[in-house]
């Protein structure tokens, strides 16, 4: 017999970039007026998880560039952005391009900040891989970063896969030149077959590769469900009646098709 379908809800931001306060004074039509409003912020992004929260039935996921952006991350590196979301206390993270803007051991002292209380959110790439001895890998190359995790729901394992954008992250940004960055499909591909092998059958790619990208990725991989996305800022869904300010790329979700031509639900949470 077919096995019970999960239904799970994911909650997901990406590229909060030390954006830890609310924009002011940004101009949203409600109601077809024009009305000043302060826009996001982490208290608010923590009241919209709060909301969440004694549900058994829901991931919380962060795509990607946590870092670099604002003063709290000039003057603090990393510290204020890991101490709210641990307040909110994510399931996983994926590593954005932006995480490697100061190099492999900031990013390292970063994932020590989140990892310095209860959560222990796992941070995850499947194609970023660490030189042992350096800063991300002071014994073995997934010291700090996990190609996947599994997290359980319902009594059902989920696979979380990570990736980072190869090319940006590289020629961009300040990893070591011993940190190897692999294509992105076969090292994701791969952390999907080794999560098939131990019996997980839900996959959620958590991607810093760009909403066209992901797209592109969906048709190329075998077994994934979901794709949830950052790095190009991406609004999906139903925003564009309340102003010029909010520009939507297309439907949330997005609906695409794996290699096996099973249906992909693709997400992405704008900034």
């Amino acid at each position: 017999p077919a096995p019970a379908p999960l239904e799970l809800t994911i909650l997901h931001i990406n590229d909060h970039h030390s954006n830890l306060d609310a924009f002011t004074d940004i101009e949203m039509r409600l109601d077809g007026a024009p009305t000043r409003v302060d826009l996001g912020g982490f208290a608010q992004l923590g009241q919209a998880f709060q909301a969440y929260a004694g549900r058994d039935d829901v991931l919380k996921l962060h795509a990607g560039d946590a870092s670099s952006g604002t003063l709290y991350y000039t003057l603090f590196k990393g510290e204020a952005d890991a101490a709210l979301m641990n307040s909110v206390c994510f399931d996983a993270m994926t590593v954005g391009n932006h995480e490697f803007d100061d190099g492999d051991a900031q990013l390292a002292r970063f994932i020590d900040l989140l990892h310095a209380g209860d959560c222990q959110t796992p941070v995850l790439s499947a194609n970023v891989r660490p030189q042992a001895g350096t800063p991300l890998a002071p014994t073995t190359k997934s010291d700090y970063l996990k190609p996947y995790t599994v997290k359980t729901v319902r009594g059902v394992p989920v696979g979380i896969v990570g990736v980072t954008v190869k090319g940006t992250t590289m020629n961009a940004s300040r990893p070591l030149p011993s940190t190897a960055f692999e294509d992105e499909v076969p090292a994701v591909q791969r952390s999907i077959d080794a999560l098939k092998a131990r019996g997980v059958r839900h996959i959620v790619l958590l991607s810093h590769l760009g909403y066209a990208a992901d797209r592109a990725i969906a048709a190329q991989l075998s077994d994934v469900d979901v794709i949830i996305g950052g790095h190009t800022h991406t609004l999906l869904g139903d925003f564009g009646r309340l102003g010029p300010a909010f520009s939507v790329a297309g439907p949330y979700p997005t609906r695409a098709v794996n290699q096996q031509g099973q249906p992909v639900c693709i997400g992405q949470a704008w900034e």
